[in-house]
Protein backbone atom coordinates (compact mmCIF):
# COMPACT_ATOMS: atom_id res chain seq x y z
CA UNK A 1 0.00 0.00 0.00
CA UNK A 2 1.59 3.21 -1.32
CA UNK A 3 1.92 6.21 1.31
CA UNK A 4 0.05 9.31 0.30
CA UNK A 5 2.43 11.47 2.06
CA UNK A 6 5.70 10.05 3.10
CA UNK A 7 7.02 12.93 3.65
CA UNK A 8 4.69 15.87 4.79
CA UNK A 9 6.96 17.69 6.82
CA UNK A 10 8.99 18.50 3.27
CA UNK A 11 6.01 20.81 1.94
CA UNK A 12 6.12 23.54 4.18
CA UNK A 13 9.79 24.71 3.49
CA UNK A 14 9.25 24.40 -0.69
CA UNK A 15 5.79 26.70 0.27
CA UNK A 16 7.41 29.41 2.39
CA UNK A 17 10.01 29.68 -0.03
CA UNK A 18 7.38 29.85 -2.83
CA UNK A 19 5.43 32.50 -0.65
CA UNK A 20 8.73 34.15 0.25
CA UNK A 21 10.58 34.07 -2.88
CA UNK A 22 9.06 37.68 -4.46
CA UNK A 23 9.45 39.83 -1.65
CA UNK A 24 13.13 38.26 -1.51
CA UNK A 25 13.93 39.03 -4.98
CA UNK A 26 12.42 42.65 -4.51
CA UNK A 27 14.30 43.40 -1.64
CA UNK A 28 17.44 41.98 -3.48
CA UNK A 29 16.00 44.43 -6.57
CA UNK A 30 15.89 47.44 -3.90
CA UNK A 31 19.25 47.20 -2.37
CA UNK A 32 20.96 46.96 -5.82
CA UNK A 33 18.53 50.06 -6.90
CA UNK A 34 20.09 51.76 -3.90
CA UNK A 35 23.60 51.99 -5.14
CA UNK A 36 22.56 54.62 -8.26
CA UNK A 37 20.33 56.53 -5.88
CA UNK A 38 22.63 57.24 -3.20
CA UNK A 39 22.80 60.69 -2.47
CA UNK A 40 26.21 62.27 -4.05
CA UNK A 41 27.67 65.00 -2.59
CA UNK A 42 28.62 67.86 -4.71
CA UNK A 43 32.44 69.03 -5.24
CA UNK A 44 33.47 72.37 -6.22
CA UNK A 45 34.07 72.48 -10.16
CA UNK A 46 37.16 73.80 -11.79
CA UNK A 47 35.88 76.77 -13.66
CA UNK A 48 36.91 80.02 -12.11
CA UNK A 49 36.22 83.99 -12.89
CA UNK A 50 37.42 86.84 -11.83
CA UNK A 51 40.72 87.70 -10.28
CA UNK A 52 42.52 84.80 -10.58
CA UNK A 53 45.18 85.50 -7.93
CA UNK A 54 42.25 85.73 -5.33
CA UNK A 55 40.48 82.37 -7.21
CA UNK A 56 43.79 80.51 -6.79
CA UNK A 57 44.18 81.50 -3.07
CA UNK A 58 40.48 80.32 -2.36
CA UNK A 59 41.28 76.57 -4.28
CA UNK A 60 44.10 76.55 -1.95
CA UNK A 61 42.84 77.05 1.09
CA UNK A 62 40.16 74.16 0.51
CA UNK A 63 41.50 71.09 1.57
CA UNK A 64 38.49 68.93 0.63
CA UNK A 65 36.23 70.47 -2.13
CA UNK A 66 33.43 68.16 -1.19
CA UNK A 67 30.20 69.81 -0.37
CA UNK A 68 30.89 72.93 -2.53
CA UNK A 69 29.15 73.61 -5.60
CA UNK A 70 29.10 77.40 -6.80
CA UNK A 71 31.39 80.05 -4.49
CA UNK A 72 31.58 84.08 -4.65
CA UNK A 73 34.55 85.43 -2.77
CA UNK A 74 35.45 88.98 -2.40
CA UNK A 75 38.59 90.64 -0.32
CA UNK A 76 38.83 93.85 0.62
CA UNK A 77 41.89 95.13 1.18
CA UNK A 78 44.21 98.92 0.89
CA UNK A 79 44.76 100.22 -2.82
CA UNK A 80 48.01 101.75 -1.89
CA UNK A 81 46.65 105.11 -1.85
CA UNK A 82 44.50 105.83 1.49
CA UNK A 83 41.00 104.16 -0.04
CA UNK A 84 40.24 100.35 0.26
CA UNK A 85 39.24 98.27 -3.45
CA UNK A 86 37.32 95.37 -3.59
CA UNK A 87 38.64 92.02 -5.53
CA UNK A 88 36.03 89.69 -6.38
CA UNK A 89 36.43 86.17 -7.57
CA UNK A 90 34.04 83.32 -8.46
CA UNK A 91 34.61 79.88 -8.66
CA UNK A 92 32.28 76.46 -9.52
CA UNK A 93 29.03 76.45 -11.20
CA UNK A 94 25.52 78.73 -10.82
CA UNK A 95 22.91 76.12 -11.50
CA UNK A 96 22.43 72.96 -12.65
CA UNK A 97 22.83 73.40 -16.50
CA UNK A 98 26.57 73.90 -15.17
CA UNK A 99 26.84 77.78 -15.83
CA UNK A 100 29.40 79.34 -14.21
CA UNK A 101 29.56 81.71 -11.29
CA UNK A 102 30.04 85.24 -12.74
CA UNK A 103 30.27 88.77 -10.74
CA UNK A 104 26.65 89.37 -10.81
CA UNK A 105 25.61 85.65 -9.86
CA UNK A 106 23.06 86.41 -7.19
CA UNK A 107 23.45 84.16 -4.02
CA UNK A 108 21.52 84.02 -0.57
CA UNK A 109 23.00 86.11 2.49
CA UNK A 110 21.08 83.55 4.74
CA UNK A 111 21.72 85.14 8.74
CA UNK A 112 24.49 87.65 7.19
CA UNK A 113 21.24 89.55 6.53
CA UNK A 114 21.14 90.28 10.13
CA UNK A 115 23.64 92.93 10.08
CA UNK A 116 21.29 94.94 8.05
CA UNK A 117 18.55 95.59 11.32
CA UNK A 118 21.69 96.62 13.42
CA UNK A 119 22.92 99.17 10.56
CA UNK A 120 19.31 100.36 10.28
CA UNK A 121 19.38 100.44 14.21
CA UNK A 122 22.74 102.28 14.36
CA UNK A 123 21.92 104.98 11.81
CA UNK A 124 18.41 105.93 13.15
CA UNK A 125 20.03 106.26 16.88
CA UNK A 126 22.26 108.69 14.97
CA UNK A 127 19.95 110.88 13.19
CA UNK A 128 17.51 111.24 16.52
CA UNK A 129 14.61 108.74 15.28
CA UNK A 130 15.10 106.86 18.49
CA UNK A 131 17.72 105.17 21.34
CA UNK A 132 19.29 102.36 22.12
CA UNK A 133 16.41 101.95 25.06
CA UNK A 134 13.57 102.38 22.81
CA UNK A 135 10.51 100.05 23.45
CA UNK A 136 9.68 97.81 21.39
CA UNK A 137 5.95 98.16 21.94
CA UNK A 138 6.20 102.15 21.84
CA UNK A 139 7.42 101.09 17.40
CA UNK A 140 4.24 99.30 17.21
CA UNK A 141 1.83 100.66 19.65
CA UNK A 142 -1.19 99.18 17.71
CA UNK A 143 -0.12 95.60 18.99
CA UNK A 144 -1.41 93.98 21.70
CA UNK A 145 0.99 91.76 23.42
CA UNK A 146 0.24 88.70 25.28
CA UNK A 147 2.82 89.44 27.79
CA UNK A 148 3.50 92.95 28.72
CA UNK A 149 7.30 92.21 29.28
CA UNK A 150 7.81 91.85 25.54
CA UNK A 151 6.64 95.01 24.75
CA UNK A 152 8.87 96.87 27.17
CA UNK A 153 11.64 94.73 25.85
CA UNK A 154 14.61 97.19 23.86
CA UNK A 155 15.44 97.59 20.37
CA UNK A 156 19.08 97.34 21.54
CA UNK A 157 18.15 94.27 23.17
CA UNK A 158 16.53 93.00 20.33
CA UNK A 159 19.89 93.38 18.00
CA UNK A 160 22.01 92.04 20.22
CA UNK A 161 20.11 88.55 21.14
CA UNK A 162 19.58 89.85 24.53
CA UNK A 163 15.75 90.04 24.94
CA UNK A 164 15.27 86.37 25.96
CA UNK A 165 13.50 85.21 23.06
CA UNK A 166 13.40 82.02 21.96
CA UNK A 167 15.24 81.04 18.71
CA UNK A 168 12.07 81.11 16.53
CA UNK A 169 8.35 80.44 16.67
CA UNK A 170 8.94 77.13 14.66
CA UNK A 171 8.09 73.76 15.68
CA UNK A 172 10.02 70.44 15.96
CA UNK A 173 8.19 69.18 13.08
CA UNK A 174 8.65 72.02 10.72
CA UNK A 175 12.38 72.18 11.64
CA UNK A 176 12.77 68.53 10.45
CA UNK A 177 10.46 69.01 7.34
CA UNK A 178 12.94 72.03 6.47
CA UNK A 179 15.83 69.95 6.61
CA UNK A 180 14.72 67.72 3.86
CA UNK A 181 12.72 69.87 1.43
CA UNK A 182 15.73 72.64 1.81
CA UNK A 183 12.82 75.41 2.28
CA UNK A 184 10.89 76.68 5.26
CA UNK A 185 6.89 75.79 5.41
CA UNK A 186 4.78 78.71 4.00
CA UNK A 187 4.84 81.62 6.95
CA UNK A 188 2.11 83.98 7.94
CA UNK A 189 0.55 85.66 5.04
CA UNK A 190 1.53 89.21 5.51
CA UNK A 191 4.31 90.99 7.70
CA UNK A 192 1.27 92.44 9.92
CA UNK A 193 -0.41 88.64 10.31
CA UNK A 194 3.81 87.45 11.32
CA UNK A 195 3.37 90.83 13.98
CA UNK A 196 0.10 89.81 15.44
CA UNK A 197 1.16 86.12 15.82
CA UNK A 198 4.25 87.64 17.36
CA UNK A 199 2.48 89.43 19.70
CA UNK A 200 -0.05 86.99 20.88
CA UNK A 201 2.58 83.85 21.01
CA UNK A 202 6.18 84.93 22.14
CA UNK A 203 6.93 85.24 25.47
CA UNK A 204 10.00 86.52 26.94
CA UNK A 205 12.28 84.15 29.11
CA UNK A 206 13.40 85.85 32.22
CA UNK A 207 16.01 83.18 32.82
CA UNK A 208 17.77 84.36 28.95
CA UNK A 209 16.87 87.87 29.35
CA UNK A 210 20.32 89.82 29.53
CA UNK A 211 22.36 86.74 28.13
CA UNK A 212 22.99 86.32 24.12
CA UNK A 213 19.92 83.49 23.02
CA UNK A 214 20.25 83.96 19.44
CA UNK A 215 16.81 84.57 18.37
CA UNK A 216 15.12 84.84 14.32
CA UNK A 217 11.88 85.87 15.94
CA UNK A 218 13.86 89.12 17.25
CA UNK A 219 15.19 90.18 14.68
CA UNK A 220 12.60 90.17 12.35
CA UNK A 221 10.64 91.71 15.09
CA UNK A 222 13.67 94.57 14.95
CA UNK A 223 13.60 95.15 11.58
CA UNK A 224 9.65 95.54 11.19
CA UNK A 225 9.64 97.89 14.33
CA UNK A 226 12.04 100.18 12.94
CA UNK A 227 10.11 100.35 9.36
CA UNK A 228 7.17 101.04 11.21
CA UNK A 229 8.84 104.08 12.98
CA UNK A 230 10.14 104.99 9.57
CA UNK A 231 6.80 104.91 8.35
CA UNK A 232 7.59 102.03 5.69
CA UNK A 233 8.30 98.97 5.30
CA UNK A 234 11.53 96.59 6.07
CA UNK A 235 12.41 96.47 2.09
CA UNK A 236 12.20 99.82 1.43
CA UNK A 237 14.15 100.77 4.56
CA UNK A 238 16.66 98.99 3.63
CA UNK A 239 17.36 99.80 0.06
CA UNK A 240 16.63 103.71 0.51
CA UNK A 241 19.31 104.07 3.56
CA UNK A 242 22.00 101.14 3.16
CA UNK A 243 21.67 99.50 -0.48
CA UNK A 244 21.73 102.66 -2.83
CA UNK A 245 23.90 104.57 -1.07
CA UNK A 246 26.11 102.03 -1.10
CA UNK A 247 25.64 101.11 -4.74
CA UNK A 248 24.47 97.76 -4.20
CA UNK A 249 22.64 97.42 -7.13
CA UNK A 250 22.55 93.83 -7.82
CA UNK A 251 21.03 93.40 -4.18
CA UNK A 252 17.43 93.17 -2.73
CA UNK A 253 15.31 92.60 0.60
CA UNK A 254 12.87 89.70 -0.15
CA UNK A 255 9.44 90.88 -0.78
CA UNK A 256 6.06 88.23 -1.47
CA UNK A 257 5.86 90.13 -4.72
CA UNK A 258 9.58 89.63 -5.99
CA UNK A 259 9.16 86.17 -7.56
CA UNK A 260 10.75 83.05 -6.37
CA UNK A 261 14.64 83.60 -4.91
CA UNK A 262 14.78 86.37 -7.38
CA UNK A 263 16.67 83.97 -9.81
CA UNK A 264 18.81 82.60 -6.81
CA UNK A 265 20.04 78.93 -7.69
CA UNK A 266 19.79 76.51 -4.69
CA UNK A 267 22.34 73.36 -5.99
CA UNK A 268 21.29 71.13 -2.88
CA UNK A 269 17.94 71.20 -4.54
CA UNK A 270 18.24 71.78 -7.87
CA UNK A 271 15.84 74.77 -8.30
CA UNK A 272 15.74 78.08 -7.24
CA UNK A 273 16.11 79.19 -3.93
CA UNK A 274 13.54 79.69 -1.44
CA UNK A 275 14.84 82.65 1.08
CA UNK A 276 14.21 82.52 4.40
CA UNK A 277 10.44 81.90 4.75
CA UNK A 278 9.25 85.44 2.97
CA UNK A 279 8.80 89.23 3.81
CA UNK A 280 7.65 88.58 7.37
CA UNK A 281 10.97 86.90 7.98
CA UNK A 282 13.23 88.68 5.69
CA UNK A 283 15.18 90.97 8.26
CA UNK A 284 16.79 87.73 9.45
CA UNK A 285 17.72 85.86 6.75
CA UNK A 286 16.04 87.94 3.07
CA UNK A 287 18.43 89.49 1.61
CA UNK A 288 19.90 88.78 -2.11
CA UNK A 289 23.01 89.64 -3.11
CA UNK A 290 26.55 89.13 -4.45
CA UNK A 291 29.96 89.01 -3.34
CA UNK A 292 30.76 92.31 -4.88
CA UNK A 293 28.01 94.39 -3.55
CA UNK A 294 28.49 92.84 0.31
CA UNK A 295 32.28 93.36 -0.53
CA UNK A 296 31.43 97.21 -0.44
CA UNK A 297 28.77 97.06 2.14
CA UNK A 298 32.09 95.79 4.08
CA UNK A 299 34.89 98.23 2.66
CA UNK A 300 32.01 101.22 3.94
CA UNK A 301 31.64 99.71 7.22
CA UNK A 302 35.46 99.43 7.87
CA UNK A 303 35.99 102.92 6.56
CA UNK A 304 33.22 104.41 8.87
CA UNK A 305 31.19 105.49 5.82
CA UNK A 306 28.67 103.29 5.68
CA UNK A 307 24.91 104.19 7.41
CA UNK A 308 24.81 103.03 10.91
CA UNK A 309 28.61 101.66 10.90
CA UNK A 310 28.57 102.33 14.33
CA UNK A 311 27.03 98.97 14.89
CA UNK A 312 29.99 97.02 14.43
CA UNK A 313 31.22 98.14 18.26
CA UNK A 314 30.39 95.80 20.76
CA UNK A 315 27.65 96.68 23.13
CA UNK A 316 26.61 93.25 24.85
CA UNK A 317 28.34 90.11 25.94
CA UNK A 318 28.29 87.39 23.21
CA UNK A 319 26.76 83.51 22.96
CA UNK A 320 30.84 82.48 24.29
CA UNK A 321 33.72 83.57 25.97
CA UNK A 322 35.85 84.15 22.69
CA UNK A 323 32.61 86.51 21.27
CA UNK A 324 31.31 89.60 21.79
CA UNK A 325 27.88 91.11 20.40
CA UNK A 326 27.20 94.68 18.39
CA UNK A 327 24.33 95.93 17.49
CA UNK A 328 23.91 92.56 14.43
CA UNK A 329 27.55 92.31 14.37
CA UNK A 330 29.98 89.46 16.33
CA UNK A 331 33.34 90.12 17.07
CA UNK A 332 34.74 86.76 17.43
CA UNK A 333 38.48 86.48 18.49
CA UNK A 334 40.10 83.32 16.60
CA UNK A 335 43.90 82.77 16.71
CA UNK A 336 44.40 85.88 18.55
CA UNK A 337 42.66 88.27 16.53
CA UNK A 338 39.80 90.25 17.00
CA UNK A 339 37.15 89.54 13.48
CA UNK A 340 34.36 91.24 13.41
CA UNK A 341 31.69 90.08 11.12
CA UNK A 342 28.55 87.82 10.47
CA UNK A 343 28.00 84.14 9.65
CA UNK A 344 25.07 82.68 7.76
CA UNK A 345 24.55 79.06 7.61
CA UNK A 346 20.85 78.21 5.96
CA UNK A 347 21.05 74.55 6.51
CA UNK A 348 18.06 74.20 6.12
CA UNK A 349 17.75 75.97 2.96
CA UNK A 350 20.71 75.34 0.91
CA UNK A 351 23.12 77.66 0.78
CA UNK A 352 25.88 79.87 3.36
CA UNK A 353 27.33 82.76 3.54
CA UNK A 354 30.30 85.18 6.05
CA UNK A 355 31.52 88.63 5.61
CA UNK A 356 33.91 89.91 8.03
CA UNK A 357 37.18 91.84 8.67
CA UNK A 358 40.41 91.96 11.22
CA UNK A 359 42.40 95.40 10.93
CA UNK A 360 42.79 96.52 7.52
CA UNK A 361 41.46 93.92 5.70
CA UNK A 362 37.98 92.11 4.86
CA UNK A 363 36.45 89.14 3.19
CA UNK A 364 33.06 87.89 2.40
CA UNK A 365 32.28 84.11 1.11
CA UNK A 366 28.74 82.96 -0.34
CA UNK A 367 27.94 79.62 -1.39
CA UNK A 368 25.08 78.15 -2.94
CA UNK A 369 25.04 74.69 -0.69
CA UNK A 370 24.52 74.10 3.07
CA UNK A 371 28.22 73.30 3.67
CA UNK A 372 29.80 75.99 6.26
CA UNK A 373 31.93 78.68 4.15
CA UNK A 374 32.90 80.79 6.84
CA UNK A 375 36.33 79.02 7.28
CA UNK A 376 37.00 80.30 3.81
CA UNK A 377 36.47 83.60 4.71
CA UNK A 378 38.55 83.73 8.02
CA UNK A 379 41.37 81.88 5.84
CA UNK A 380 41.22 85.17 3.58
CA UNK A 381 41.73 87.42 6.52
CA UNK A 382 45.13 85.79 7.46
CA UNK A 383 44.07 83.69 10.29
CA UNK A 384 44.92 79.63 10.29
CA UNK A 385 42.30 78.63 13.18
CA UNK A 386 39.18 77.27 12.18
CA UNK A 387 35.49 78.09 14.11
CA UNK A 388 35.15 75.94 16.47
CA UNK A 389 31.44 76.22 16.68
CA UNK A 390 31.90 75.28 12.86
CA UNK A 391 33.47 72.03 13.42
CA UNK A 392 31.48 71.09 16.76
CA UNK A 393 28.33 71.67 14.30
CA UNK A 394 29.78 69.76 11.42
CA UNK A 395 30.67 66.92 14.32
CA UNK A 396 26.52 67.29 14.95
CA UNK A 397 25.50 67.09 11.62
CA UNK A 398 27.55 63.84 10.74
CA UNK A 399 27.02 61.83 13.44
CA UNK A 400 23.31 62.25 12.88
CA UNK A 401 23.75 61.67 9.01
CA UNK A 402 25.35 58.15 10.03
CA UNK A 403 22.56 57.38 12.47
CA UNK A 404 19.66 58.05 10.65
CA UNK A 405 20.83 56.56 7.44
CA UNK A 406 21.73 52.93 9.94
CA UNK A 407 19.79 52.88 12.54
CA UNK A 408 16.42 52.41 11.00
CA UNK A 409 17.74 49.15 8.75
CA UNK A 410 19.13 47.66 12.25
CA UNK A 411 16.29 48.27 14.29
CA UNK A 412 14.22 46.54 11.10
CA UNK A 413 16.72 43.57 10.88
CA UNK A 414 16.68 42.95 14.58
CA UNK A 415 12.71 42.99 14.48
CA UNK A 416 12.54 41.26 11.33
CA UNK A 417 15.29 38.18 13.27
CA UNK A 418 14.00 38.11 17.00
CA UNK A 419 12.13 34.98 18.22
CA UNK A 420 11.86 35.70 21.53
CA UNK A 421 11.24 38.33 24.51
CA UNK A 422 14.66 40.40 25.06
CA UNK A 423 16.02 42.95 26.86
CA UNK A 424 15.26 45.82 24.12
CA UNK A 425 12.21 43.88 23.07
CA UNK A 426 9.03 43.50 25.09
CA UNK A 427 7.42 40.80 21.86
CA UNK A 428 8.50 38.44 19.81
CA UNK A 429 8.34 39.62 15.91
CA UNK A 430 4.22 39.98 13.96
CA UNK A 431 3.11 40.60 11.01
CA UNK A 432 1.97 43.98 12.13
CA UNK A 433 5.54 45.23 14.01
CA UNK A 434 7.09 44.35 10.45
CA UNK A 435 4.81 46.17 7.97
CA UNK A 436 5.32 49.17 10.42
CA UNK A 437 9.09 48.82 10.84
CA UNK A 438 9.62 48.27 6.95
CA UNK A 439 7.22 51.77 5.80
CA UNK A 440 9.10 53.61 9.11
CA UNK A 441 12.23 52.77 8.03
CA UNK A 442 12.04 53.28 4.29
CA UNK A 443 10.48 56.76 4.95
CA UNK A 444 13.31 57.75 7.49
CA UNK A 445 15.81 56.47 4.63
CA UNK A 446 14.63 58.87 2.33
CA UNK A 447 14.13 61.82 4.42
CA UNK A 448 18.09 60.98 5.07
CA UNK A 449 18.71 60.88 1.77
CA UNK A 450 17.52 64.44 1.07
CA UNK A 451 18.15 65.87 4.51
CA UNK A 452 21.91 64.48 5.31
CA UNK A 453 25.04 66.18 5.08
CA UNK A 454 26.53 63.84 2.71
CA UNK A 455 29.94 66.10 2.23
CA UNK A 456 30.32 65.37 6.01
CA UNK A 457 29.47 61.19 6.22
CA UNK A 458 30.13 58.86 3.14
CA UNK A 459 26.91 58.20 0.88
CA UNK A 460 27.69 54.45 1.14
CA UNK A 461 26.07 54.82 4.63
CA UNK A 462 23.39 55.47 3.36
CA UNK A 463 23.89 52.63 0.90
CA UNK A 464 24.55 50.18 4.27
CA UNK A 465 21.13 51.39 5.59
CA UNK A 466 18.90 50.29 2.57
CA UNK A 467 20.99 46.80 2.59
CA UNK A 468 20.18 46.58 6.00
CA UNK A 469 16.08 47.19 5.52
CA UNK A 470 16.55 45.19 2.39
CA UNK A 471 17.75 42.30 4.39
CA UNK A 472 14.76 43.15 6.99
CA UNK A 473 12.89 42.76 4.50
CA UNK A 474 14.06 38.77 3.02
CA UNK A 475 13.92 38.10 7.17
CA UNK A 476 10.97 39.30 7.30
CA UNK A 477 9.15 37.75 4.24
CA UNK A 478 11.27 34.24 4.94
CA UNK A 479 9.61 33.69 8.41
CA UNK A 480 5.99 35.53 7.40
CA UNK A 481 4.22 32.10 7.01
CA UNK A 482 5.01 31.18 10.52
CA UNK A 483 3.81 34.91 11.96
CA UNK A 484 1.06 35.71 13.69
CA UNK A 485 -1.07 39.15 12.82
CA UNK A 486 -0.44 40.51 16.15
CA UNK A 487 1.37 39.44 19.73
CA UNK A 488 -0.18 40.67 22.59
CA UNK A 489 -3.14 39.08 25.32
CA UNK A 490 -4.62 42.56 23.94
CA UNK A 491 -4.42 42.66 20.31
CA UNK A 492 -6.69 45.23 19.61
CA UNK A 493 -4.36 47.49 21.60
CA UNK A 494 -1.39 46.20 19.15
CA UNK A 495 -3.08 47.15 16.47
CA UNK A 496 -4.07 50.84 17.98
CA UNK A 497 -0.13 51.53 18.49
CA UNK A 498 1.36 49.75 15.20
CA UNK A 499 -1.30 50.73 12.79
CA UNK A 500 -0.71 55.22 13.13
CA UNK A 501 3.60 54.06 12.96
CA UNK A 502 2.38 52.67 9.70
CA UNK A 503 0.12 55.35 8.47
CA UNK A 504 2.89 58.22 9.41
CA UNK A 505 5.60 56.51 7.69
CA UNK A 506 3.37 55.95 4.54
CA UNK A 507 2.76 59.42 4.79
CA UNK A 508 6.13 60.75 4.80
CA UNK A 509 6.87 58.73 1.85
CA UNK A 510 4.21 59.96 -0.44
CA UNK A 511 5.45 63.52 1.26
CA UNK A 512 8.98 63.33 0.30
CA UNK A 513 8.37 61.67 -3.02
CA UNK A 514 6.67 65.04 -4.28
CA UNK A 515 9.74 66.91 -2.89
Amino acid sequence: MNDPDPAPHRRRPRGRWAVTALPAALAVLAAVCAVTAAPRPYELGPRSGGDTELAAQVRDGITDPTGYHGLAVAVVEPDGYGALRVRTAELGGAGTGGDPVGRRTLFGSASVAKVLPGMLLADMVDRGELTPDTRVGDLLDGLDFADPVLSGVTVEELATHTAGLSREETSLPQTLWQFAAKHHPEPPGSVEEFLEDVAGRARVDPGLRGTNHYSNTGVDLLGHALAARAGTDYADLVRERILEPLDMDDSAVWTDGAGPGFGVHDADRGRPLVPDRAEANSPSGGLVTTAYDLGLLLAAVMDGSAPGAGAVLPVAPGDVERREQGLGWYVETLGGVPITGHGGNATTNGHTAWIGYAGGRGAVVLSDTHRFSEDIGIRLLGVEESSPDNAAGERLYGAATALLALVPGLLALGFAARRRPGVLWRRPTDRLGLLAHGLAGAALLEYARLAGFWHLVSPWAWVAGVFLLAASLAVGAYRWPELPTARGARRWARWVLVLPVAAAGTALLAALASL
